[in-house]
Parts: structure tokens; C-alpha cells; sequence
């Protein structure tokens, strides 16, 4: 196996006015091709700062952040524009840009109707919601939307930050059977989770509790 990630000896450092707070040190990790990492930790352990870190949303003090050996440079998210990296965010509000479910679905020319799975579209009550403006969705109707634009994706590396938060128990169901069906089809995966049960979906964990951070085999 061969590292799909790699941070070398990363530091990442939090200041506002007096207050100053390290969140990596020396931080080292390497990420085979084809795991399915969860990671957790507690809140200001830097949990969706590693994530921020992978998309070069935030550039690191210290050290390098390498994707299939080519560095991640900051700035806007050069793997998600290029389709390299599939990204599903906890803040949805940020995620729509088209005004109908339909519009949203099918905006990205990597995406097409054709392509997402029709199955999983029934299964999140999306598939006789097409016309529906995205503004008249509920939470939960615009975090579904949300993970069926992800699924829609066929990037090799896909990177979940809390992605259940909003999801009832069926839809749920629905994004850990994608996500395994990923694993197997030997896409990387990174889950940023806050449940317990979600940390079994994997095949690896990252625990940013532990004061020596290392990738775990489950």
C-alpha cells in the first residue's frame, strides 16, 4: 500500500489577540490507498481543521500536506474544483448554488442524473422532488440533498465532516451503505464523527485525544 495522504511533521496554531493555542505539533501521518479512516477527538482537538488542512482552505505553520505525492497548496480547494477530492460539509447552507433540486443535482458536469444511483435517490425521498426549490426544503430535506450531490461525485478520495448530524436514522443508513460500498471499491475515506457507532464504519481511526496522533487499525 502506498500513502494516498501524507502529513509530514505539521504544526497548526491558533492566535486571536492574547490568546494563542497549538493545535498540531510535529504531527506525521500516512493514509493508505483505499482506508476508510474515522476520525475523533474533542471539540478544539482539530478535528474539521484537519479537513480544512487536506482541502488547503487553511495553509499549516509548519510541514507539508501531500495528496497522491503532489502538495496541497492554500487557497480555494484545487482537489475539489479538479474533481480529485469529494468534499461533504456539516454547514449545508454553504454547499447550494442552484435554485431547484433538479438544477443543484446536475450544475456540476461531473454529475448527472444518469450517474447518481437511482436507489439511493428513493431512498432519501429526493427521487419525486426534483421541481422542489431548495428553498422550500427542510434541514433534513437539504442535508439529504447535500449527501446525494456527494454520492454523485466520483472522486478517489472523499472526506466527511460530521456528515449525520442532520440525517434521520433511514438516511443514515443510506450514507453508510455508499460509504462502505466506497471502501470496497477502494476509495480513501476521511469521517470526522462526534458518534460512536459511526467510528465502527471504518477501517482506521484517528483519535486526536491521544497525545501521540497515529492511524489506528480498527
Amino acid at each position: 500500500m502506498t500513502c494516498h495522504i501524507e502529513l509530514k511533521h505539521l504544526a497548526l496554531s491558533f492566535s486571536w489577540k492574547t490568546y494563542h493555542k497549538q493545535i498540531f505539533h510535529d504531527l506525521n501521518l500516512c493514509i493508505d490507498q483505499g482506508s476508510y479512516v474515522t476520525i475523533i477527538g474533542a471539540n478544539g482537538s482539530g478535528k474539521s481543521s484537519l479537513v480544512k488542512l487536506l482541502l488547503g482552505l487553511i495553509p499549516p505553520d509548519e510541514g507539508d500536506v501531500t495528496i497522491h505525492g503532489e502538495p496541497v497548496k492554500a487557497g480555494y480547494p484545487d482537489g475539489v474544483r479538479k474533481g480529485r477530492i469529494s468534499y461533504l460539509s456539516q454547514q449545508i447552507e454553504d454547499l447550494f448554488f442552484a435554485d431547484t433540486v433538479r438544477e443543484e443535482l446536475t450544475h456540476k458536469q461531473s454529475i448527472t442524473l444518469e450517474g447518481l444511483n437511482i436507489q439511493y435517490l428513493q431512498s432519501l425521498g429526493l427521487s419525486d422532488q426534483l421541481e422542489r426549490s431548495i428553498e422550500s426544503l427542510s434541514g433534513g430535506e437539504r442535508q439529504a440533498l447535500a449527501l446525494a450531490e456527494f454520492m454523485g461525485n466520483r472522486s478517489d478520495l472523499l472526506l466527511l465532516d460530521e456528515p449525520s448530524s442532520y440525517l434521520d436514522q433511514d438516511r443514515a443508513a443510506v450514507l453508510k451503505a455508499y460509504l462502505n460500498e466506497s471502501q470496497l471499491a477502494g476509495k480513501t475515506i476521511l469521517h470526522v464523527t462526534q458518534y460512536p457507532a459511526e467510528v465502527q464504519w471504518g477501517t482506521h481511526l484517528i483519535d486526536l485525544n491521544q497525545s501521540d496522533v497515529k492511524v489506528v487499525t480498527l
